[in-house]
């Protein structure tokens, strides 16, 4: 009984020993928890006050002009670009909001003009008048006498349109058969695109986009300014109303969408 009393007694020892060795574990290993929590929670707060502090420092955005870069080729002559450019202009500046749009006019337009235009106007609007269809845009030379003019491919205009961090909002081709260059603007470059389904006229492209920037500055959606040309065209009894296509991007919507919008 001697002999089993002393093997229970070390065996109740060596017991005792090794809860006491798991219970120093174990607070051993909770004061490295709450250690590594309180880093944690140090460093998160620290990262918190730099956030706060970098929003707080951040300038409010400023309200800007719809900036519109308006381009005109003709470079035989034949066409009056800069009758629909007075036009534009005069519809702008009888509107509601007319102090909010900010025009850039380059008559006699060269590709360096459209480059300088993109990149250093940052327009939200590039408008083009001139000679196009599906595949090309005509552009002026640097000359003073009627000549021929410069091809652009669809192509090349759309990555000149792209090549500034701030793309436009629109494109407008007010020229003819541009509608077929629509669907590559809009999947790639722009948000909304406008251009015309066949060949129109003068007179007709001139009302319609006159018409449209005076509905832009006067606070009408995209949607609404385009019927708005459209329904100059009808009312002046004018053939071409059918002409003008608006196309939009995927997840866009040119009803909700309004260029001009006075501050509150």
């Amino acid at each position: 009984m001697a002999l089993a009393d002393k093997l229970a007694r070390a065996e109740a020892s060596e017991s005792n020993a090794a809860e006491r060795r798991r219970k120093l574990d174990q607070q051993r290993a909770d004061r490295q928890a709450a250690a590594q929590r309180a880093v944690l929670e140090r460093r998160l707060s620290a990262t918190e006050s730099a956030v706060s502090q970098v929003i707080r420092e951040l300038p409010a955005p400023k309200p800007e002009k719809l900036r519109v870069l308006m381009l005109g080729a003709s470079s035989e002559g034949d066409l009056r670009v800069g009758r629909e450019q007075k036009r534009i202009r005069a519809a702008v500046e009888s509107a509601l909001h007319r102090d909010l749009v900010e025009l850039d006019v380059r008559p006699a337009a060269t590709t360096a003009d459209l480059l300088d235009g993109i990149t250093k106007f940052r327009p939200h609007v590039v408008h083009f008048s001139g000679h196009s269809n599906e595949d090309l845009i005509v552009f002026e030379d640097e000359t003073d006498t009627p000549h021929e003019g410069v091809i652009v491919s669809a192509r090349a205009f759309a990555a000149a349109i792209n090549a500034t961090d701030d793309p436009p909002l629109l494109v407008l081709l007010n020229s003819c058969r541009s509608a077929g260059q629509l669907d590559a603007l809009v999947a790639d470059i722009v948000p909304f695109a406008i251009g015309m389904a066949d060949e129109i006229e003068d007179g007709d492209a001139i009302s319609y986009a006159a018409q449209f920037y005076a509905a832009v500055a006067n606070g009408q959606s995209i949607n609404s300014a385009h019927l708005s040309g459209q329904a100059a065209l009808q009312l002046a009894g004018l053939d071409g109303a059918d002409l003008p296509t608006l196309a939009w991007a995927e997840g866009v919507y040119p009803s909700a969408t309004l260029l001009v919008r006075p501050a509150e």
